[in-house]
């Protein structure tokens, strides 16, 4: 029997939806989203992430929470009390401590995100990059790189705030900085957005993103469009399950995750166009990845009247927003370590912090950043065999008439719908998923 005096510090879930959109907007929308669209198709290729979102992360997540709500404990727990409950196999625990595993990696790549948002912020305010090319905005970045003391000193601090945001628990402390973070990323981004309407062409951007393009898409599109719908909600990483054990049974789960689904998107379509805009106005070739992010937008907002500025605005709200995500990345592992190892909340998550530094030294000191490399198995390799898993244990062994329940609040037909999804469409996206590394 699992505890069932789990503290429910929210009464609404306006605070649920906040928490889940400030990770989905924080695990990299930014770096690949702006770029699959221009090359995809725009608005095509736009279509087929909303199905693949549909199809794919919403029913996951819609699943964790419930679990998560039934369980009532880390994610470890909540899988071992659905599984006792539906006469099922108590192994598949271990599922729910490997995803807490893969939400402690990204957040240390989302730590090392923010660390470099934070320089490109402080650079550009700074004004030092008034005068400076392409090549030397390059130089910079991987000089900021190699420089690995400060590197490491700076995702110390970032580290260590995000273990006392957590130890602060859901109400004091993550649902705390997602009413602070989102609106001022909100507010920073639109005026972003209003700076670019006013100094850039959009013509390009309108074309590039949203115009219908069915000869851009390609035999590899639904795959790309598959693997971002699929990281971008942060599902499979056992967030869901840790959150939703500390909600008031019988929120309406599923509209509370199609909400966030919706600000996603919003963050997202609004993230490809200034970017966009940006790197056509100074004749940066758009391309996916970190390249573009961190040498192709410096150098476009330090080419543009006041553009410095608002270069700085960006980048720190990237920075927020990324140290945001991570520090509600945490919560899976710090559950696991306070309820299942019984350390408690405050000594849980000084050691997810300690353990997220290390893991972060370590890629730091080594060379070559292999914690990038780790983020990128991930997202191809484990992140579909973890939401595959979920979607098999929860469709096919958990009783309908259980999940129901826990689901109540919800139309029968979205009941319905999600359940079919659940069953069918999640295993063959994942599926298609895996196909699509493969080849």
């Amino acid at each position: 029997m699992l505890d069932d005096n789990i503290p429910q510090p929210w009464r609404a879930r306006s605070t649920l939806v906040l928490t889940l959109t400030l990770v989905a907007v924080g695990l990299g929308n930014l770096q690949r989203l702006p770029f699959l669209m221009g090359e995809h198709g725009g608005g095509t290729f736009f279509l087929g992430y909303v199905v693949a979102l549909c199809a794919l992360s919403i029913p996951v997540m819609i699943a964790e929470v419930a679990i998560g709500s039934l369980g009532r404990g880390s994610p470890g727990l909540a899988l071992h009390w659905a599984a006792s409950t539906a006469n099922r196999d108590t192994r598949w625990r271990h599922l729910g401590v490997a995803q807490a595993l893969l939400a402690l990696a990204l957040a240390a790549v989302a730590i090392l995100t923010s660390v470099w948002c934070l320089h490109w912020a402080r650079v550009l305010y700074s004004g030092a990059l008034a005068s400076a090319s392409a090549i030397d905005i390059a130089g910079a970045f991987l000089a900021h790189v190699d420089n690995r003391p400060a590197l490491f000193s700076w995702a110390l601090v970032l580290s260590a705030a995000a273990g006392a945001v957590s130890a602060l628990g859901i109400r004091l402390g993550l649902g705390f900085v997602a009413w602070v973070c989102l609106p001022v990323v909100t507010i920073t981004l639109l005026g972003v957005l209003d700076f670019v309407f006013v100094y850039t062409d959009m013509r390009p951007v309108e074309e590039f993103l949203f115009s219908t393009r069915a000869d851009r898409w390609r035999a590899d599109s639904l795959w790309h469009a598959l693997s971002a719908a699929g990281v971008t909600l942060g599902a499979g990483l056992g967030l869901g399950m840790a959150l939703g054990a500390q909600a008031p049974t019988g929120l309406p789960w599923g509209r509370s995750v199609l909400a966030v689904a919706i600000i996603d998107t919003g963050f997202m379509l609004v993230t490809a166009v200034i970017v966009s805009a940006l790197l056509f106005e100074t004749n940066v070739a758009p391309a996916e990845g970190l390249a573009a992010l961190f040498t192709g937008l410096p150098y476009a907002f330090a080419n543009l009247p006041v553009g410095e500025t608002y270069g700085a605005l960006f980048f720190g709200a990237m920075a927020l927003i990324a140290w945001g995500a991570a520090a509600v990345l945490l919560e899976p592992m710090v559950m696991l370590l306070a309820n299942e190892w019984q350390l408690g909340r405050v000594s849980g998550a000084i050691l997810t912090a300690t353990l997220v530094t290390m893991m972060i030294a370590v890629s730091v000191f080594v060379g070559e950043l292999p914690l990038l490399q780790l983020g990128s198995v991930i997202s191809q390799w484990l992140l579909p065999i973890s939401l595959l898993a979920t979607a098999i244990f929860v469709g096919w062994l958990m009783p309908r008439p259980v999940l129901r329940g826990e689901l109540y609040r919800e139309p029968k037909w979205l009941f319905h719908c999600w359940w079919i999804a659940l069953r069918w469409l999640v295993p063959m996206s994942c599926v298609i998923w895996l196909l699509g590394v493969t080849v």
